[in-house]
C-alpha cells in the first residue's frame, strides 16, 4: 500500500509540474503579443529583416476601414486596433527587376481572423510556395503553354521544359536549372508550369513522344516572332489573365 501511495504522490507531482510548465511559457501567438495592437516581424526570402514593408490590418466588420503601418529597421511593425471589430494582416511589397515593377503578397506564418485583444503575426517574403488558401495557387509565377495551330503535338504534358537562369532572381539570390512539365489533364495547372521563382530564364523544350525525343521549337504566344530553339522568358507583372505570368507557344 505504501508503495501505491508513493507512486500517486510522485504522479500528482508530476501532473502539477507540467501544468506550470505548460501556465509559464506563452504559445507562438501569444509571445511578444499587446493588447490592442497587432504586431509582429517582416523577413526576407534568406530571414533577414525587411524595413520599410507596408503593413495592412483590415477590419473585417466595418467595410473600407483598415489601418497601416510599416516595418522597421530591424523588420519590426506595430499597429494600433480600433476598439471594434474583428482584423486580418497582410503585407505587400513592390520589387523592381529588369525593367519592371512586381508586386508580391507576403506569407503570414498564421492566416486567421483576431479580435481587438491582438495578434502576432509574422511575414516572409517566399518566392515559391502554395498560399495560405489553396484555390489562391502559389507565391511562385506561371508560364502558360500554347500550342500553335500548326503543331501535331496535343499530349503537351509529354513536352518538358528546361529553364536556366540568367542573372540572380528578384530577391538577389541564385537561381538553380528547372526542369518541368505542366499539370495533368483535368486539373488546374493544366497547360501552365507554376510555381516559378520570378527571374529572366532561358528556355528550351522536349516533346517524348513514340519517336523519342524530340526538340520543339519556341515563340512568345502574342507575337509575331519567328520560333526558336531557345526562348528568353521574362514576367509580365500585370495582365488581364493575372499577375507575373508569362504566354509561350510551341511548335516542332
Amino acid at each position: 500500500m505504501k508503495r501505491i501511495s508513493l507512486l500517486l504522490q510522485w504522479a500528482c507531482i508530476m501532473l502539477i509540474a507540467m501544468a506550470c510548465h505548460d501556465t509559464d511559457e506563452p504559445s507562438p501567438d501569444e509571445a511578444g503579443l499587446e493588447e490592442g495592437y497587432a504586431t509582429g516581424k517582416v523577413t526576407n526570402t534568406d530571414g533577414s529583416p525587411m524595413q520599410g514593408v507596408k503593413v495592412v490590418v483590415d477590419n473585417t466588420m466595418i467595410h473600407a476601414s483598415y489601418s497601416i503601418g510599416s516595418s522597421d529597421e530591424n523588420g519590426n511593425y506595430k499597429i494600433q486596433l480600433p476598439k471594434v471589430g474583428t482584423f486580418m494582416a497582410s503585407a505587400h511589397i513592390v520589387k523592381k527587376y529588369n525593367g519592371r515593377e512586381y508586386e508580391f503578397d507576403l506569407d503570414p506564418d498564421v492566416y486567421e481572423a483576431f479580435s481587438i485583444d491582438g495578434a502576432v503575426r509574422n511575414f516572409q517574403w517566399k518566392l515559391t510556395g502554395r498560399r495560405p488558401i489553396e484555390a489562391q495557387g502559389y507565391y511562385g509565377v506561371t508560364i502558360e503553354v500554347n500550342k500553335d495551330v500548326m503543331s501535331a503535338v496535343y499530349d503537351s504534358e509529354n513536352i518538358e521544359f528546361t529553364l536556366v537562369p540568367v542573372g540572380n532572381l528578384i530577391d538577389g539570390s541564385k537561381g538553380k536549372t528547372l526542369k518541368m512539365k505542366h499539370g495533368k489533364p483535368y486539373t488546374n495547372d493544366y497547360g501552365r508550369l507554376v510555381d516559378i521563382p520570378l527571374g529572366r530564364y532561358m528556355m528550351t523544350a522536349y516533346y517524348n513522344g513514340e519517336a523519342g525525343e524530340i526538340p520543339l521549337k519556341l515563340r512568345k504566344h502574342f507575337s509575331e516572332d519567328e520560333y526558336t530553339d531557345e526562348l528568353t522568358i521574362d514576367f509580365e507583372p500585370h495582365t488581364m489573365w493575372g499577375n507575373n505570368i508569362a504566354f509561350i507557344s510551341y511548335s516542332e
